[in-house]
């Protein structure tokens, strides 16, 4: 869903976290839109493996990494966000991380 709103509109997206311009510039959107994709494609692939009943752990490992690696680059990037922006962001990511781990390992085949 959200790699979907990156996909299809990333400037409103992107002012969450920037109200100014630079939310609409081509390379905040270009960015926005390849982290949509990426985040469109393993949403694809755990849903695929779901439909087929087969086990999701790869893709949600390989969705684990690409969040923890959003973390890391939030972690020491998000000086310019408000308190509150940087505060709702890491924690909304590192929720996710937690979620999709326990679900690659509580899976019972």
């Amino acid at each position: 869903m959200f790699g979907a709103s990156f996909l299809l509109a990333p400037s409103p997206i992107l002012r969450i976290w920037w109200p100014d311009d630079a939310a609409s510039g081509p390379i905040a959107a270009g960015l926005a839109r390849g982290l949509g994709a990426r985040d469109a494609a393993l949403g694809l692939g755990i849903l695929a493996a779901v439909l087929r009943k087969e086990s999701s752990r790869s893709w949600l490992l390989a969705a684990a990494g690409a969040d923890s690696a959003d973390l890391v680059l939030t972690l020491t990037n998000a000086w310019p966000f408000g308190r509150r922006t940087r505060l709702v962001t890491l924690a909304g990511i590192a929720l996710n991380v937690m979620v999709e781990l326990y679900l690659a390992f509580d899976q019972e085949n």
